[in-house]
């Protein structure tokens, strides 16, 4: 088997922080091979975007470091690369749709400045060719009159619009992994949909890898080859989406996917919410079952050690001392 495309092996990010060491990633391991559309998921503060951002070593300084593990793409270690070499990676081979459009685009610049200079400094492009490239990628990703429309300010565009000129921003070097951090957040599902179609189509297209951070389960199952489960800076289940879907073989998956509003189903039944709060991550509890505090199946084999991220079947891992038949 070729090695994947990109291959985390026990990472851990920390923040120092005044109130003690934030665990933000916690010995989190996965692979993504080309092509393929990986869905990281979890309640918010889970650890999705760190992960995110220390493969791409946006971590914020001087709070945030990689205390451990590794991070390969292409066979090349990025844990302890210099800035500069990073740089030559950053929006090149590895490219980021942030959450939030109107805060990640400049106010004070047009869209052409924004976007020419990502040609300009990672391909070596002259501007008028940049403006060109960028013009191109503005209308393929759907933005009409793009010609005139790059010479607007982002406030001037709608919320669809921003988040189109993202993609577009990162697709102008031809990223061979795109890192789609919720794409779709705050707009309406007729542009959501438009979104995640494009994404794929652009997938298709050129081959890239993608992994998309959502809160949305319906986003995954439509747009996923595989779903990795986050709770507390841990994944606690991967699976294909498939899968993932048909049998939730941890409790938390299972209580994720109880939440969400089934349309197959006929009644009234009221939607299961998942009580308490996910634990503090300078606090733990980091010896047992981060979950046990919320889960309705606690033993006391919970309470006794951390369970170990194991294989069970085909393609399929999970953290949990139950057997996949109890959960289930």
């Amino acid at each position: 088997m070729s090695a994947p495309l990109l291959d985390v092996r026990d990472l851990r990010t920390q923040f120092v922080t005044e109130e003690g060491l934030v665990r933000a990633v916690d010995g989190v391991s996965f692979p993504v091979d080309e092509g393929e559309i990986v869905g990281l998921v979890g309640e918010s503060g889970c650890g999705k975007s760190v992960t995110n951002l220390s493969i791409l070593g946006l971590l914020p300084q001087p709070q945030g470091r990689i205390a451990g593990g590794s991070i390969r793409f292409e066979d090349r270690e990025l844990v302890g690369l210099s800035e500069r070499e990073l740089r030559k990676i950053r929006g090149n081979a590895i490219a980021m749709i942030f959450q939030d459009p109107m805060t990640s685009l400049n106010p004070y610049l047009r869209v052409e400045e924004q976007l020419a200079e990502v040609g300009q400094l990672h391909l070596g492009l002259s501007r008028p060719q940049a403006v060109a490239r960028a013009v191109d990628l503005l209308d393929r990703v759907g933005i009409p009159d793009a010609v005139e429309r790059i010479k607007s300010y982002p406030h001037e565009f709608s919320g669809g619009m921003r988040q189109r000129a993202m993609i577009a921003m990162a697709l102008l070097c031809d990223p061979e992994l795109l890192i789609a951090d919720e794409p779709t957040t705050a707009l309406d599902v007729t542009i959501q949909a438009q979104i995640l179609e494009l994404l794929k189509e652009l997938r298709d297209e050129r081959g890239m890898a993608i992994i998309l951070v959502t809160h949305d389960l319906g986003v995954v199952a439509g747009m996923c080859d595989r779903v990795m489960v986050m709770y507390a800076g841990r994944i606690v289940e991967e699976a294909s989406t498939v899968d993932l879907y048909a049998t939730p073989t941890h409790p938390y998956t299972k209580a994720l996917l109880e939440s969400v509003p089934r349309l197959d189903e006929r009644g009234h039944a009221r939607l299961r919410s998942i009580e308490g709060l996910p634990p503090r991550l300078d606090r733990g509890p980091f010896d047992a079952c981060t979950f046990a505090p919320r889960c309705g199946l606690v033993r006391d084999a919970c309470l006794a050690g951390e369970p170990a991220l194991q294989a069970f079947a085909e393609g399929r891992r999970r953290r949990c001392v139950l057997a996949p038949e109890e959960v289930v």
